[in-house]
């Protein structure tokens, strides 16, 4: 059934307001009819997915440089995610001029559009962020569990290139986590077990995002009894490793995200809701699974997936004082440039590098090494739960788990360390 237009949004689909905004509206439109939504809704703000070669490719870029070259631009304000390079230092990480060229056109094509250049994927502690209940267009697995959940506006999970097209003409198909009916809790959650050594580190909140994902699948999981001191980066650590684990675009945990204020404000009968019960026990049978890695040696450490906050880099600066990244082990930490130069301005980003970490910015690993295989088959140390579900497909490395503690002791010593 064809949809419900406004007089404005027929004008920018017949061509009135430009080839460029043509196209866009085609692309948004046909994806709603797809979607079976009746209407489109205007949006606040939105952020961009499709920002690295390896996930647009060519036929992506020759799009982008189409709508340029149509004088489209982007109709609200639009952040972005990481691009295929670092793009200050890209030559120090073994990147080919040519691919590094092939990234550049694309940056040079948002810049046009009139995109903010945060590229990062946690646009949500950099700027540009929503309001509760604001609709927005973000797209970006982490991205949308984090601005869905603990900021309480409205988004889904929008496809790469659909993304820019939202964008562009600042609307958005009318469905799924748009609609007040689809934002209700299907599953309960109930910790029960955990004494206080737990959830003080993001990796636990990775590991439960990532057991919370692999039952919930594409539904809306509602926790009971985390932290009333749980902090945003705890929360984004969760946000990432449930949509990477379960697809999960939208959460409630009870008396943390702004939606969750009582059990049955986000389950009108909590009666009908599946139950699961969560202990330590299950915790660390999910983390043992994640687990690939064998021997003992230490290739690399992996901190920032999705992206450090100045906050985490000045922890990790305070954990490394005075200590040294071992000879044969690397320590990457990934973060926005915008995080990086908060962090410089603390002293904490000169700790760090004198120390021997490598800090990419505006960049993912995973991003990166797609086009040379540097990893294949070493051992990664990581804390984010998001990187071990990626990462052996992606890079080819084995995966061990560890608190942000743990990692540290992992970079330094250049041995997996022991865990409780």
């Amino acid at each position: 059934m064809p949809m419900k237009l406004t007089r404005k949004e027929q004008e920018m689909l017949n061509g009135t307001c430009g080839p460029g905004m043509q196209a866009a509206m085609e692309v948004v439109v046909k994806m709603g009819e797809l979607y079976g939504a009746e209407r489109l809704l205007p949006v606040q703000n939105a952020h961009i997915d499709a920002a690295a070669y390896t996930t647009i490719w060519e036929a992506g870029t020759d799009f982008l440089e189409y709508l340029v070259a149509c004088g489209a631009r982007v109709a609200v304000p639009t952040t972005i995610n990481p691009v295929s390079r670092d793009i200050e230092n890209w030559r120090n990480l073994g990147i080919s001029e040519e691919f590094a060229m092939k990234s550049k056109r694309i940056e040079e094509a948002y810049l046009a559009l009139g995109v903010i250049p945060t590229w990062t994927c946690a646009p949500y502690q950099s700027t540009n962020v929503p309001r509760f209940g604001e609709i927005v267009s973000w797209s970006e697995s982490n991205a949308v569990n984090y601005v869905n959940s603990v900021i309480g506006a409205r988004a889904e999970r929008l496809p790469d290139l659909m993304d820019v097209c939202c964008a562009v003409t600042g609307r958005v198909p009318a469905y799924g986590m748009y609609l007040d009916e689809n934002r209700k809790g299907e599953l309960l959650f109930v910790l029960e077990g955990f004494d206080d050594s737990w959830f003080r580190d993001t990796v636990d909140y990775a590991v439960l995002g990532y057991h919370v994902g692999e039952i919930a699948v594409n539904r809306v999981p509602v926790i009971a009894g985390l932290p009333a001191g749980t902090t945003a980066d705890q929360l984004k650590a969760f946000s990432a490793a449930a949509a990477s684990g379960g697809a999960i675009c939208l959460f409630h945990a009870l008396g943390l995200t702004p939606e969750a204020t009582s059990l049955e404000a986000v389950c009108p009968d909590p009666r009908i809701v599946e139950t699961h019960r969560v202990t330590p026990d299950d915790l660390r049978d999910t983390r043992k699974r994640l687990d690939t890695a064998a021997g003992e040696h230490v290739d690399m450490v992996l901190l920032g997936c999705p992206h450090l906050s100045a906050d985490e880099l000045g922890q990790l600066a305070r954990l490394l004082q005075d200590q040294k990244v071992a000879a044969g082990t690397e320590l990457w930490l990934m973060t926005s440039d915008t995080q990086y130069q908060l962090a410089r301005r603390a002293g904490n980003a000169q700790i760090l590098e004198e120390a021997g970490a490598l800090i990419t910015r505006d960049t993912c690993l995973m991003e990166i090494d797609e086009g040379n295989g540097r990893w294949r088959g070493k051992t990664l140390v990581t804390n984010s739960g998001k990187a071990a579900q990626y990462a052996p497909a992606i890079n080819g490395v084995r995966i061990h788990m560890a608190a942000m503690e743990g990692c540290v002791r992992a970079a330094v010593t250049g041995v997996i360390p022991r865990r409780r």
